[in-house]
């Protein structure tokens, strides 16, 4: 019995020896900041770029491996930057604000989700490098988005060069990633215009039929910032092929006084059945007019967006529908839409 107290005395030593009272360890992110003039002056190198090089040369903050946040799931930055001007970003649907987010977070995780080859107008070889930031690492949440940062890169005398670089592009995207740049077009202007097909944070439902919508961001290739979006603009099936589906492109891009025009195309098929969003060219139909046309039917639509220098101006989209009548005949008919408020 004398030798209880003893021992009682011993425990803490011991269960602190053998880990009982051990503390996780907590990972701090780094602090960076985002100079461009400093990030020009890097050696990007000649090769095809490398997507974690890249990443952490523009944000230098490297993964700790024994963060299990970190290296289970995928190669990030960790991060913070103390001297950025914090910035609210607003995410939208159907006009109506869905979500609100200031950036960047007191921690930040980035990863690279992309690099886009094209080439200039001018035939050199240019790349776009798409990064997405979001508070967790683990690519959880199928409604939760991600910050887009850009870099613009291009190949000058056998190295690659940083053009441009916007750490704070928009927020959007699923499963804590923004849906990165995937398409580039070049006007008649010669200048370089930035395609986003995704972005819409509608993620994947266990419903029998539920559809995938994307949106359509374009952006200036120089500035890397936006210059319209429109929501809807794609729409694919997810489950079985009894819904509506379509595709919005980009036809046409040129000068018009004092802006840029821009032509875009919409084809595919709507059912009534399924109709939770319509593609942006239906919302311009009077909904007494569209209530009277058939449960099922396949659109083409086309509408230009002129952006101005300080407002966006849409005209009124030529809308026409094809479909089969209660004889089994095919129709053809032109839909009448109504102007749009200049924005």
């Amino acid at each position: 019995m004398r030798s209880l107290p003893v021992f009682l005395c011993l425990f803490p030593v011991f269960s602190s020896l053998i880990g009982f009272s051990q503390e996780e360890s907590v990972f701090q992110p780094v602090d960076i900041s985002f100079d461009l003039d400093k990030l020009k002056m890097l050696d990007f190198g000649s090769d095809s770029l490398d997507r974690n090089k890249l990443l952490f040369q523009l944000f230098p903050a490297p993964m700790n491996e024994d963060d299990p946040e970190l290296s289970e799931w995928r190669v990030s930055a960790f991060w913070k930057c103390s001297s950025c001007v914090k910035q609210d970003f607003v995410a939208y649907q159907d006009e109506e604000m869905i979500e609100k987010e200031t950036l960047p977070y007191d921690a930040n995780y980035t990863i690279c989700t992309n690099i886009l080859y094209y080439q200039s107008e001018k035939g050199s070889l240019r790349a776009i490098a798409s990064f997405s930031t979001s508070l967790m690492n683990d690519g959880t949440g199928r409604f939760t988005r991600g910050l887009l940062s850009l870099a613009h890169l291009e190949k000058q005398n056998g190295k690659w060069e940083l053009l441009n670089f916007e750490p704070f592009v928009n927020l959007q995207g699923t499963f804590t990633v923004a849906s990165p740049v995937d398409e580039v077009m070049i006007g008649e202007n010669g200048k370089t215009y930035l395609l986003i097909h995704g972005g819409e944070a509608n993620g994947v439902s266990a419903e029998e039929y539920m559809p995938w919508y994307q949106g359509l961001y374009v952006l200036d290739g120089e500035t890397l910032r936006g210059l319209f979006t429109q929501q809807s603009a794609s729409c694919t099936e997810n489950g079985p092929p009894v819904g509506s589906n379509w595709t919005t492109t980009i036809k046409d891009i040129k000068n018009v006084a004092d802006g840029v025009q821009f032509t875009l195309e919409t084809k595919g098929l709507l059912v009534k059945e399924f109709d939770w969003y319509r593609p942006t060219v239906l919302q311009y139909v009077n909904q007494e007019d569209f209530d009277h046309l058939p449960a099922r039917f396949e659109f083409e639509a086309t509408m230009q967006v002129i952006k101005l220098e300080k407002r966006l101006q849409i005209e009124k989209p030529v809308v026409s529908i094809r479909y089969k009548d209660e004889k089994g005949i095919i129709r053809t008919q032109a839909i009448a839409t109504h102007n749009t408020d200049k924005k």
